[in-house]
């Protein structure tokens, strides 16, 4: 199946451990004041979950997203504007005042393709708009995630998450069994992330145009060796 075809409707719930959305959006939310922010992308937007609380803040949010299903749980959520598209063809009717990308989505794109990205964001960002998101350290995916097996068993939903690390990324192959009437029914999918090391992120972002980088661990924490989510703040010049 498609990436979060199946997990669209249970990703809310298996994402709750290690994902602190209201704790990332005080980041997000006090580097909008400082930059006057009325608009805001939600780039990767998955279910919505922080694009409510941009919304709720009262920013004007446009969230996208290339899975229609997660799109139809993220409707659910909040009034903004949700888009299906590719994060690599990123293009908004007009430029906003910041751009966010949050929980991994960049670990979606392989190394040749960072700069690209980064570039379409430029182009739909206003001079001196901040762009902020995040990726899972080549720790948490070498050393946390890589060759490991994970799994939930819930009343309803079992989730079983098995892995296989290579010099570039991680495969994931997850198998959901989600209870339906009197039977459980299984469904599969494969994902990929690649490994993106500091130093290349930040060369990609200045080789885009993007400056005035910062780097922080969890959405304004120190860094360590073991951080395992590290967030990137940048400003179009």
């Amino acid at each position: 199946m498609n990436s979060y075809s199946a997990l669209a409707n249970i990703y809310d719930t298996f994402s709750h451990n290690d994902c602190d959305y209201e704790s990332w959006s005080q980041y997000l939310f006090d580097i909008a004041k400082m930059g006057k922010v009325t608009s805001v992308v939600d780039i990767a937007c998955g279910t919505g979950k922080m694009t409510q609380l941009l919304a709720k803040q009262g920013f004007r949010v446009v969230g996208v997203d290339n899975s229609p299903q997660m799109l139809a749980v993220a409707g659910q959520k909040c009034r903004a504007v949700f888009v299906q598209q590719d994060m690599k063809k990123l293009a908004l009717p007009s430029r906003v005042d910041m751009a966010v990308c949050v929980n991994d989505g960049v670990n979606y794109l392989k190394s040749n393709q960072l700069q690209g990205f980064f570039c379409q964001v430029l182009q739909n960002l206003k001079t001196g708009a901040s762009f902020v998101f995040d990726v899972s350290s080549p720790y948490k995916l070498q050393q946390i995630l890589g060759n490991n097996v994970f799994y939930d068993d819930r009343e309803d939903v079992t989730l079983l998450w098995t892995n296989k690390l290579s010099p570039t990324h991680v495969d994931f192959s997850i198998t959901i069994f989600q209870k339906q009437g009197d039977v459980y029914v299984r469904s599969d999918e494969q994902h990929t992330q690649y490994i993106h090391t500091p130093q290349s992120i930040v060369d990609a972002l200045v080789q885009s145009g993007f400056c005035d980088i910062v780097q922080t661990a969890d959405y304004g924490k120190q860094i360590s060796p073991t951080s395992q989510r590290l967030t990137f703040w940048c400003k179009k010049a």
